[in-house]
């Protein structure tokens, strides 16, 4: 008898844990990032539960980055916004620990991207539109042989990939396909060196630069037929590259193999 209540009492207090941070969480997603919620006290009164009952529910909220908590004089609860880097590394992790592989994270990448890049391709935001021209600019600036001993490095390439992958979020203007975005890249950083079809091919990474070049002229001229064609032959050319390095590898073993 005392066993069962003590399961009683476990599972009333977990739910009622759940329902405070099921509440706090709908009001601080009401209030805009950084304004203040109110005091413990407040909180203890607005949500109707006990001191440990909010705590435990303040503590999952805090870790989800929807409210931060000041102590001492002019503390308290304060509304908070997750950052998508913390969401996208953490589904990256996820798809890690799946044994998820670059051809799948392709397969993924290419209807996305051509997705996001229809919809950028019809934004007509001069903001943002002046942003498209500007990352085009330094594109060009870079294949017509302009700071060169910067430009054409790896990591720079990388960068500015992360960079219009921004832009074309941006310019979507849909915040689920752009997370999803994010996640594949923070996935494919993740990956061996082996795996990577880019890392010490300059070659490739010049006709890269090419076809994301025509890509992003395609978008800033508005032409959604040809930023859809465009993203397809990104997207194609990365998956060439990758069965080129498949057949490589089966060749070299059989070699191997039969040596």
């Amino acid at each position: 008898m005392a066993e069962t209540k003590t399961k009683r009492s476990t599972a009333n207090s977990v739910s009622a844990v759940d329902a405070a941070a099921k509440e706090l969480r709908i009001y601080a997603l009401s209030k805009d990032d950084g304004e203040f919620l109110g005091s413990e006290e407040d909180m203890i009164g607005r949500l109707g539960v006990s001191r440990p009952t909010l705590r435990q529910a303040s503590a999952r909220v805090v870790q989800e980055s929807l409210i931060t908590i000041k102590r001492g004089v002019g503390g308290g609860y304060f509304a908070a916004r997750p950052g998508s880097l913390s969401v996208s590394r953490m589904a990256a992790l996820y798809l890690m620990s799946r044994n998820a592989g670059l051809s799948e994270t392709t397969a993924a990448m290419e209807p996305l991207r051509a997705e996001l890049a229809k919809r950028a391709a019809r934004n007509k935001n001069p903001a943002l539109r002046a942003k498209l021209k500007k990352f085009i600019d330094c594109q060009v600036d870079l294949e017509a042989g302009e700071n060169e001993a910067d430009g054409h490095g790896y990591r720079e390439f990388l960068r500015s990939e992360r960079l219009f992958g921004e832009i074309l979020g941006e310019m979507s203007q849909n915040a689920v396909l752009t997370l999803l975005l994010e996640i594949l890249y923070d996935f494919t950083a993740q990956l061996r060196r082996e795996q990577d079809v880019l890392i010490n091919r300059p070659d490739r990474v010049a006709t890269y630069r090419k076809l994301r070049l025509k890509l992003a002229n395609a978008i800033l001229e508005g032409d959604v037929e040809m930023a859809e064609l465009a993203s397809h032959r990104c997207s194609g050319t990365i998956e060439d590259w990758m069965k080129k390095g498949l057949e490589n590898t089966m060749f070299k073993d059989s070699v191997l193999q039969n040596g």
